[in-house]
């Protein structure tokens, strides 16, 4: 537990945020941290989430074509920056995360050559989770590999849940390595009402969890429905970093 509560303070001493909403966070017995994934393919939109001046986390796809340059630019300005590992989803061929994904038959060897690529490529990032990866977040063997590397590079996990019964944060806690789970996903229909809902959906979920963890993605319409839900995201947003466990 200890090591855990030190590798935690370590990362915040990497993320240094001026959002009053994190820094007041203390404050807050009920905590909502939403991560944007898919980060690193359109500039103009990446700009348009840093301009809503909210205590977002970033997740960069590690082949994006932008996602070196965006990445530092985020962690510049005091936001959370993380790694959107792309890894096997359950529906393997049908849907592919790439030839540079972490794959069940991927050997130790070659899963840390893809993690230290990808830190290369984003190395402000402070901590990860899957892109798809359902098929990975059941296989033991695989999150142990990506622990042990988040372990040695002082990084958190954030499971995004892409399967029922996963082991992510169950294998973080192992390594002693900072994790939380996703909750909502919000932006599964790209509508802004239906977005708005399920930010609602988030904030009504602390009524049963102290902290929750919601997942939407770098598209327009989950920018628009944001934006337009900041007075009510305001009482409880904060840094990712401040509802790890």
């Amino acid at each position: 537990m200890l090591k855990k509560i030190a590798l935690i303070v370590i990362v915040l001493l990497f993320s240094i945020s001026s959002f009053a909403a994190s820094s007041l966070f203390f404050l807050k017995k009920k905590r909502l941290a939403i991560v944007i994934d898919d980060m690193g393919y359109d500039v103009n939109l990446a700009r348009g989430f840093e301009r809503l001046n909210l205590p977002l986390a970033f997740s960069f796809l590690p082949d994006a074509p932008y996602s070196t340059a965006l990445s530092s630019e985020f962690a510049k300005n005091g936001f959370v920056v993380m790694i959107h590992m792309p890894s096997q989803p359950m529906s393997y061929p049908k849907e592919n995360p790439g030839k540079d994904a972490i794959y069940t038959w991927t050997t130790r060897s070659q899963t840390f050559y893809l993690l230290n690529r990808a830190k290369k490529r984003i190395p402000d990032a402070v901590g990860l989770n899957n892109h798809m990866g359902s098929k990975i977040l059941k296989d033991r063997r695989h999150l142990d590999y990506i622990m042990d590397f988040l372990k040695e590079n002082k990084m958190f996990f954030i499971d995004s849940a892409t399967i029922v019964g996963s082991l992510g944060c169950i294998e973080a806690d192992r390594f002693g390595v900072p994790c939380q789970r996703r909750r909502v996903f919000l932006d599964d229909i790209k509508q802004v009402g239906y977005i708005k809902k399920e930010i609602e959906r988030a904030i009504k979920l602390l009524d049963k969890y102290n902290n929750v963890v919601a997942i939407g993605h770098c598209n327009v319409k989950t920018l628009e429905a944001l934006n337009e839900m900041k007075p009510q995201l305001k009482k409880y947003l904060v840094n990712v970093l401040f509802v790890l466990q």
